[in-house]
C-alpha cells in the first residue's frame, strides 16, 4: 500500500505527517506504532521525532494523534499541532481551525510570518495545570514549585506543569546536556515518582523576556525543541518573576525560536503560542504487511520555504 507523506517541522522538531482525513488507510494502532518506529529511524528511513496522523473529528475541524519515535502515543505536541493546524487551515481554506487531541481541543490561527517566508500559526493553550495529580507526580503537596525531587536529584529545583502531557522544568544558569539526559532517563525510569513518565526541561534566562529551553522529551530523548515544554518553561519563568506576564517572550532553542505570551488570572494560566509550521518535502512510503519497503521524497515544492526557515534559524543564532 502506498502512503502519502509530508515532512514538516516546528522549530526543528520534525515529523512525518500522514493524512487519514482524506485517505482510507484503515490503520489500527499497532500499525501506527510500527510506522512510527520504522519511519522515524534516521539511519534507515526518513527520520523524525514522531508521526502526526491527521484524522476526521466529530467535535472539531480535525483530530491529531501523535506517535513518538519509540511508538508511544503522546497526549499533545505543540510543535506538531502547529504543523497539523497549518495543514488543516490550508486543506479547509480557513483562517482558524479547532483541532482535537487526545485529551483537549485547541484553536489554531493563521498568523503573519514570524520571519519573511516562514509560515506561522498561533495556538491558544488553555490546558494548563500545576496540580501534581495532573502529570501524575507522587509528591507530598498539591503543587511542586521550585523544589527538589530527592529521588531524581539533590542539585536541581523543579516545577511541575501539565499541558495535558507532563513536564518538569528547572531554571538553570547554564545548560548541561549530559545532566539533562541523565535526569530525563532517570525520571522516566522512576515509575514510583512519575508513573507515566515526564518531559524534563532546563531553562536559561538570556535577558528580560528572552529564554533558552532545552528538553529531554519522553519517548524521544533530546530534541531540538518541544512545543509544550517551551509553553511550560514560559509559565515557570513568569511565575519565577524572571520574565513578565502578558508580554511577548522570545523562546529560543536548538531549532530556532518561537514567541509566547503567558496570561494569569488568579493562577489560571493560558498561553498564546506563536511559531513556524514549516513544510519540508512531500513523498510516499510503501507499506507491505506493516513493514516499510521503500520511500520517495520530493523537495521541489517547498524548497523556498525550507530556505526561508534556514535564514530565520541563522538569525536566531546571532541572538543567543
Amino acid at each position: 500500500m502506498e502512503i502519502n507523506i509530508l515532512k514538516c517541522h516546528g522549530t526543528g522538531n520534525d515529523f512525518i505527517l500522514i493524512d487519514e482525513y482524506n485517505n482510507n488507510y484503515n490503520f489500527n494502532d499497532e500499525i501506527r506504532r510500527s510506522i512510527a518506529i520504522q519511519a522515524c529511524n534516521r539511519a534507515k528511513f526518513i527520520g523524525g521525532d514522531g508521526i502526526l496522523f491527521v484524522q476526521k473529528s466529530n467535535i472539531c475541524d480535525a483530530k491529531m494523534r501523535i506517535f513518538n519515535a519509540d511508538g508511544s502515543e503522546a497526549e499533545m505536541c505543540g510543535n506538531g499541532l502547529r504543523c497539523v493546524g497549518r495543514y488543516v487551515i490550508e486543506m479547509l481554506k480557513k483562517e482558524k481551525v479547532e483541532i482535537e487531541t487526545l485529551k483537549a481541543r485547541y484553536w489554531v490561527n493563521a498568523q503573519d510570518d514570524i520571519y519573511e517566508g516562514v509560515k506561522t500559526v498561533k495556538i491558544d493553550i488553555k490546558s494548563v495545570s500545576l496540580n501534581v495529580n495532573s502529570l501524575p507526580l507522587n509528591y507530598t503537596k498539591e503543587k511542586l514549585l521550585f523544589d527538589k525531587i530527592p529521588q531524581l536529584s539533590n542539585e536541581f529545583d523543579f516545577t511541575a506543569v501539565s499541558i495535558t502531557n507532563p513536564h518538569l522544568v528547572s531554571i538553570v544558569s547554564s545548560i548541561d546536556n549530559d545532566k539533562l539526559v541523565e535526569l530525563g532517563e532517570k525520571a522516566n525510569a522512576t515509575k514510583e515518582v512519575l508513573p507515566q513518565g515526564v518531559n524534563v526541561s532546563f531553562v536559561r534566562v538570556i535577558e528580560d523576556n528572552n529564554i533558552y529551553v532545552k528538553t529531554y522529551e519522553r519517548g524521544v530523548g533530546l530534541t531540538k525543541s518541544c512545543g509544550t515544554a517551551m509553553t511550560a518553561s514560559s509559565i515557570v519563568s513568569c511565575i519565577s518573576e524572571k520574565v513578565k506576564f502578558d508580554k511577548i517572550i522570545n523562546v529560543y532553542n536548538d531549532g530556532g525560536a518561537i514567541k509566547t505570551i503567558v496570561h494569569n488570572s488568579d493562577e489560571d494560566y493560558w498561553v498564546e503560542f506563536i511559531g513556524n509550521a514549516t513544510f519540508v518535502f512531500e513523498g510516499t512510503m510503501e507499506l507491505d504487511g506493516g513493514r516499510i519497503d521503500q520511500f520517495t521524497i520530493d523537495e521541489s515544492k517547498f524548497e523556498s520555504e525550507a530556505n526561508a526557515y534556514e535564514e530565520f534559524f541563522q538569525y536566531t543564532r546571532k541572538i543567543i
